[in-house]
């Protein structure tokens, strides 16, 4: 343009202008009033809308009504509201590409610019919108990768959520009526500890209580409160007090103290065999179901004035939970939103919770697959949205009573070392199936494992007849903690005496789990193992991954040496002991050098795999281990003497 050219000047003939729209690559969008009615649409907004017809001239919400609950209307409409742009930088956005209602996963990068009459008033807007699901995915593959340092990184120097992490509950319950999920995530301007809190407690009778609570304030002092509000009231749980009375309790603690008064919480005890829920709150804002049926119904009533203020007892209301519905507790920094009124955020948080509890996600995202893992994770993800993140703490905690308890796990095992492989598996995916955490699940196919090759070494000198080595029986009770028997026709031999590892599964047993007892007789020896499981809760800041944990199941042992360093992963157990035994020798050659075996990838180690290091490190003089105190290899040598290889290896 010349510099004497008037800006209004003509941007060139409809057709050129035309011309040039269709061909940018970017998606273009322009809408017209509060409908949102699309007046234009480039070729590549039209490609994005896949087999649609008629896109122009209708509203957006006709075009892609997939988008309901994903907070992208509401945006749209706080834009025509306010006049005001609004820009959003790799959004996950779920869409539907081939009319068959599957969604899948994409991620955008936006900007709603909203254009005017000549009177100034708002006309509608533009959009620009740009898909970056490839960049998202190659940069989650790079994170992925580096995760473990990424996680020694952030735990050296994230002490918000380190503390954080130590006032809230290490995990949920896993019980066989009841699925459990939570979400936490630390406000984005106010970058220090919190006092939102939540707990869920199993009680005697086989009902559960569940709590979510604000503490005022921000910093180390509230988060202190926090933690001593959240231990009276599981201890008034756990002590048969009821929600009224649990809620008297936390009253008189409050009342004492400056940090604890006016903290507000939510109470709520639940039947899981027939739904009888039981709710009261302290100035709390009402939970909410999830309704099988894709919609939201409110539990009101039941609410007095804040803890510790005087305020008079509440009559707690009575409802019910059916099969497949979902509570939902949380606390008010979801539902705060900067222009909008209480109102407003409680009904925009109950839709999203209930797209995300509905939305049919093809297999294979980052989109956890259970509902209730969905609603925690996807409803706090969207509600940060709007405004560039959460203004306060946030926390969600949703519980999902299930139709059915999980059924029992039953696997006979036979008796050669393969049969391992298969009890791992078996044991592994149900553990998955009723939703045990990834630390718990671990310790417990290990101690499994360990069970099993006592039984399929010792108990039988000659294989037996039948090819059955041992079976294995799983179930999960009412108080929310595994039984495992492993059972076999034979008696345990004693170990010699020159055995290094072996004879030490009794003791890696009873260091992995809870409690373990064997009963031997005539018909042969079984063994009871016991431990209460939970599953992991996500706390972190906005933006944190969000998809539930899958285990990695693979079963092959590899190795790779770079250096002097010994890369093992997979499993060290009887069926590749000899394998991992000559792989160390190798790369050690013969002893000529020094070597160090990096064991953060082992998923089991086994007492073979005990027997075999004692008898390397004999051999070897040069031998060093790595592995860090909360993996499977790490835990284990603490528990069997070799303790002091790994410390080795540390300092140097």
């Amino acid at each position: 343009m010349a510099a004497d050219e008037p800006v209004d000047s003509p941007a060139g003939t409809p057709a050129d202008v035309v011309a040039a729209f269709e061909e940018i690559p970017a998606v273009l969008w322009a809408f017209e009033g509060p409908e949102h009615r699309v007046v234009a649409a480039n070729r590549a907004a039209r490609a994005t809308m896949g087999f649609r017809a008629g896109i122009v001239g209708r509203p957006i919400r006709e075009v892609a009504p997939e988008l309901e609950g994903q907070q992208v209307f509401e945006t749209l409409d706080e834009v025509f509201t306010r006049g005001e742009p609004v820009i959003g930088d790799e959004r996950r956005i779920l869409v539907d590409r081939d009319g068959d209602g599957r969604l899948e996963e994409d991620w955008f990068s936006y900007t709603f610019v909203p254009t005017h009459h000549a009177d100034g008033s708002v006309r509608g807007m533009t959009v620009h919108v740009a898909r970056v699901t490839d960049e998202v995915l190659r940069r989650t593959q790079a994170e992925r990768s580096a995760a473990e340092s990424e996680r020694r990184r952030a735990a050296a120097q994230d002490l918000v959520l380190t503390l954080q992490r130590s006032m809230l509950p290490a995990g949920l319950p896993v019980l066989p009526r009841v699925r459990l999920a939570a979400r936490y995530v630390v406000a984005e301007r106010e970058l220090a500890a919190g006092g939102d809190w939540f707990d869920a407690v199993p009680l005697d009778d086989g009902r559960l209580a569940v709590v979510v609570g604000d503490v005022v304030g921000h910093g180390a002092e509230a988060s202190a409160a926090m933690g001593r509000l959240r231990a009276v009231g599981g201890n008034a749980l756990a002590g048969g007090r009821g929600v009224a009375g649990t809620l008297a309790e936390l009253d008189r603690f409050a009342a004492r103290e400056r940090t604890t008064r006016a903290a507000t919480v939510c109470v709520a005890v639940l039947d899981p065999r027939s739904g009888a829920l039981e709710v009261a709150a302290a100035a709390h804002p009402p939970p909410f179901v999830v309704t099988a049926g894709g919609s939201a119904r409110w539990v009101t009533g039941g609410v007095t004035g804040p803890l510790g203020t005087g305020a008079p007892a509440p009559t707690p209301v009575r409802d019910t939970l059916r099969a497949d519905e979902v509570l939902v507790l949380y606390t008010d920094g979801l539902v705060e939103r900067p222009g909008h009124t209480l109102d407003e955020g409680l009904a925009a948080l109950a839709r999203t919770a209930v797209a995300a509890g509905h939305e049919d996600v093809e297999a294979g995202t980052t989109v956890p697959a259970a509902r209730v893992d969905r609603i925690a994770a996807l409803t706090v993800e969207r509600m940060g949205w709007t405004g560039g993140g959460h203004a306060d703490d946030a926390t969600l905690l949703a519980v999902q009573r299930t139709a059915a308890p999980p059924s029992p796990l039953a696997v006979e095992v036979p008796a050669e070392p393969r049969g391992l492989r298969r009890v791992r598996r078996a044991l592994d995916a149900w553990l998955d199936d009723v939703g045990v955490g990834e630390d718990d699940a671990s310790a417990l196919v290990h101690a499994v494992g360990e069970a099993v090759t006592n039984a399929l070494e010792h108990a039988h000198p000659e294989p037996p007849a039948d090819g059955v080595g041992a079976r294995v029986d799983a179930v999960l009770d009412d108080g929310g903690r595994v039984h495992v028997t492993v059972a076999d026709a034979g008696r345990w031999l004693p170990a010699p005496e020159d055995a290094g590892g072996r004879g030490r599964g009794l003791m890696m047993m009873r260091g992995l789990v809870e409690r373990v007892d064997v009963a031997t007789g005539p018909g042969g020896t079984t063994v009871t193992l016991v431990t209460p499981v939970r599953r992991d809760v996500l706390v972190g800041s906005y933006g944190d991954e969000t998809a539930a944990t899958v285990r990695d199941t693979g079963e092959d042992l590899a190795t790779e040496l770079r250096d002097d360093v010994l890369a093992v992963t997979g499993p060290i157990d009887a069926e590749t002991v000899e394998r991992f035994r000559h792989r160390v020798l190798e790369a050690a050659r013969g002893g000529a050098r020094e070597v160090t075996v990096d064991l953060d990838g082992a998923s089991v180690f086994s007492s073979s795999a005990v027997q075999a290091v004692h008898d390397l490190r004999r051999d070897l003089a040069g031998l060093r281990l790595h592995a860090s105190s909360d993996s499977v290899a790490g835990r284990v040598l603490a528990l069997t003497g070799l303790d002091d290889l790994r410390s080795e290896t540390a300092q140097a």
